[in-house]
């Protein structure tokens, strides 16, 4: 299926989470003085307008991103330190007249290092369309190597894993509209692992009170191929949610528009090896991120390593 458009829900919870999550791991990479590669599965077209009519109709980043800076701007000193390098970012796309998603992150930190490489992978043509003038507005001479492909992301997964940088990371976040995105994460991101041990996966995944099943196997299945392969591969699962499981209702997006009730009640990110710090650092802001995003103070949060699923 390819009728998924993110501008309906970019800045909204779910982005924050991944978009957090995503810049710790990239900067952390970019802390050694060695190149490093990123794959973004679903990459989507880079850049965002949060007064589009798509992002109007839902008002999902009204209630996310917007709420965020609103936070900073009028109460700067309650804001965790380590969301502010992520809002700092923000604002300075917004001055730009563009909310990024991940290639914008992607690039922007790539650039600023030697040989670093982004590999982006978008299906859906007009996004991948808007995604290329995306990379030629953000992407500089001296920056790093990037890569847009009108492909399957699975498929560029099989064909390029493992990659000649060693150092990376892939990020996948499929829509999960068709149920095979379950299966493929499962077994592709098992054999990224596989084939590419030391890259870090990191998988984002939407909390669905009527799909709880089919994520929990996808999320078991990755657990158990990296604990197979050795071990002592850590294994980091995070959560935020901005309401309570019971108040997902299963709606169309035109039926959803209009409630204050989200289509997700949260979302999660599974990360194999995990960057050093990551953890302490979503521990630190989440709390945060839930009491200001949650709904009627149902917001809630969870973050820590994986010894068994």
């Amino acid at each position: 299926m390819l009728s998924y458009l993110h501008g309906f829900h970019a800045g909204n919870h779910a982005d924050i989470l991944k978009h957090v999550t995503l810049m710790y791991v990239l900067e952390y990479l970019s802390k050694k003085d060695k190149p490093w590669c990123i794959f973004d599965t679903h990459a989507g077209s880079g850049m965002y307008s949060l007064s589009s009519p798509e992002s109007l109709k839902t008002g999902e980043a009204a209630r996310g991103i917007s709420k965020l800076l609103e936070k900073h701007k009028s109460a700067p000193d309650s804001v965790p330190e380590g969301l502010k390098p992520y809002i700092d970012f923000v604002n300075s796309s917004l001055e730009k007249n563009y909310y990024p998603g991940s290639p914008a992150i992607e690039i922007h930190l790539a650039s600023r290092g030697k040989g670093n490489a982004v590999f982006l992978s978008e299906l859906h043509k007009k996004e991948y369309e808007k995604l290329l003038d995306a990379e030629r507005c953000l992407s500089s001479r001296e920056g790093a190597s990037v890569s847009v492909v009108n492909k399957s992301g699975w498929e560029v997964l099989k064909s390029r894993i493992p990659p000649a940088i060693k150092r990376g990371a892939v990020l996948c976040d499929p829509s999960y509209e068709d149920l095979s995105d379950y299966h493929n994460a499962a077994e592709l991101l098992s054999m990224v692992h596989r084939k590419w041990s030391g890259g870090t996966v990191m998988l984002w995944y939407p909390l669905l009170s009527n799909k709880i099943e089919e994520i929990e196997n996808m999320k078991q299945q990755i657990f158990a191929a990296a604990k197979n392969r050795d071990c002592h591969t850590e294994v980091l699962d995070a959560v935020l949610c901005v309401d309570t499981e019971d108040s997902h209702v299963e709606t169309t997006l035109e039926k959803s528009i209009g409630s204050e009730k989200p289509r997700l009640y949260g979302s999660g990110m599974l990360v194999v090896n995990p960057s050093w710090g990551l953890e302490e650092h979503l521990k630190q802001v989440l709390p945060f991120l839930a009491s200001l995003l949650g709904n009627d103070g149902n917001g809630s949060w969870s973050a820590g390593l994986l010894d068994k699923m």
